[in-house]
């Protein structure tokens, strides 16, 4: 410390070419900022009456602006860009000038926030591109300023970079600011040149997350478009198969010859294949949280299982395949969106159906169960089919898998994918066990529905 009296330089000399501003406090509350020469002596003897406005000793005047542009990759100054607005929350008025002052230097646009009432009011009504936050104010100090910014809704606020500022040096401060939101702090006393360059080093961080949310979002449109695009072509194709399989099977009711009738056959059922792989497509590109979430009901689990296996009963009869349906408890009501949580239990009971042989058996079944400490319901569709080799299991949920022994069967390996994305919107969990010749038993479990309105007594008495 200087002795009693003695200015104190305060370390954030800014270089120039013939000369460098050197910061001088004088006493607890005055800042001096001085310009001169290289190799001049500091003053001794009276100070000036303005503390805060720049003088100079020995060489030039001090420039009237310190604001500067911002410099591109060449080095040059350009002038179409806006300056970076960094708000300082200091409560020390002279340190906060002085850091406005340097941070104009740097080519920023600062502007002061004495308190952190008056720093919250300012980030909501402007658009700032940092925060230098003090931790120690009056009033709402800092800790409490980012915790507000942090959880604010306005995702431009929220995401808003903070370098903390303290007098607090121990690790468990830094640790708490920067569990806070914090995402940088610097101890005082500091050099001001470091805090320029952690501001820089924050800014360009967020120049680099705003490059890659408008690459997201670019990215998104594009999908969008093309899946615009898919469901037009989509509904195109669907139309002639149709007719060609309806024609077919009038042409298989007025033949008599049954060369023809195998031909015809053959035709109805490669339409009906590439119908349903259609309709799967158009189906995942249609479902997302919001289409599950829209239309949520009180669904009785039993009836809709039940549905499912009458719908495809006639696809096992053809097969010569026993399709048994089980429903021993009495169920209680699922809050779920019953057109995915069926079309879920469908595929299923399809899959099962495909991979079954003639005079297999499929079996559906439904139950409460208990999964973690959660009560459910169970839906499970079990078959004596060829089986999944255990290397594939883990991978028979994934869009456009085939297990090895299946890929001569026809598909392309949406229907599971769509199953699990529906129990996993649905808050549920799907596991599958399989032997290889001896069949596979998929299973699926929803949690009762606790967040639909009205609980089950009056769902019951009603």
């Amino acid at each position: 410390m200087p002795a009693a009296g003695q200015p104190e330089t305060l370390g954030c000399e800014l270089p120039r070419e013939r000369e460098k501003w050197i910061a001088i406090r004088a006493n607890s509350a005055t800042v001096y900022f001085w310009s001169a020469p290289r190799g001049a002596e500091l003053p001794e003897k009276a100070l000036p009456r303005h503390p805060r406005e720049p003088r100079s000793i020995g060489g030039e005047a001090a420039p009237a602006s310190f604001g500067l542009k911002p410099r591109n990759k060449e080095g040059t100054i350009s002038a179409a860009e806006p300056l970076p607005r960094i708000l300082i929350a200091e409560d020390e008025r002279d340190l906060a000038e002085m850091i406005s002052f340097h941070l104009k230097k740097r080519g920023f646009e600062p502007g002061l926030a004495a308190n952190g009432l008056e720093a919250w009011e300012e980030l909501k009504s402007g658009r700032w591109d940092l925060l230098v936050l003090d931790l120690m104010m009056p009033g709402l100090d800092g800790w409490e300023l980012c915790r507000l910014i942090r959880r604010s809704e306005d995702r431009i606020l929220s995401g808003i970079p903070i370098l903390m500022l303290s007098a607090r040096a121990t690790p468990e401060d830094r640790v708490q600011g920067l569990e806070l939101g914090a995402d940088d702090y610097l101890t005082k006393p500091f050099s001001l040149a470091e805090l320029g360059a952690r501001a820089d080093r924050l800014l360009q961080k967020k120049r680099s997350l705003e490059g890659l949310q408008r690459e997201i979002e670019g990215l998104r449109l594009q999908i969008t478009d093309q899946e615009s695009n898919l469901r037009e072509i989509i509904h195109d194709l669907k139309n002639p198969l149709l007719s060609i399989g309806a024609s077919a099977k009038v042409l298989m009711n007025r033949n008599s010859d049954e060369g023809k009738i195998s031909f015809l056959r053959g035709i109805y059922e490669n339409s009906l294949s590439m119908t349903r792989w259609l309709e799967e497509l158009l189906a995942l590109s249609d479902f997302s949280l919001k289409s599950v979430e829209k239309d949520k009901e009180w669904v009785d689990p039993g009836s809709l299982a039940k549905n499912a296996a009458d719908l495809l009963r006639p696809i096992g009869l053809g097969k010569k395949i026993e399709v048994e349906f089980q429903n021993p408890d009495l169920l209680p009501g699922l809050w779920a969106n019953k057109r995915w949580v069926q079309r879920a239990v469908e595929n299923l009971i399809a899959n099962a159906l495909k991979y079954t042989p003639e005079e297999g058996k499929v079996e559906i079944k439904t139950r409460l169960s208990r999964k973690g400490g959660e009560m459910g319901v169970e839906i499970s569709v079990r078959d004596n089919g060829i089986g999944i080799p255990g290397e594939d299991i883990a991978k028979v949920f994934d869009p456009f898998y085939r297990a090895r022994n299946a890929r001569n069967e026809k598909g392309i390996g949406l229907g599971l994918s769509l199953v699990k994305q529906v129990v996993d919107f649905h808050g549920g969990k799907i596991e599958v066990k399989s032997e290889v010749g001896i069949g596979s038993c998929f299973s699926i479990f929803l949690p009762i529905g606790g967040n639909g309105p009205g609980n089950r007594g009056e769902r019951e008495a009603s």
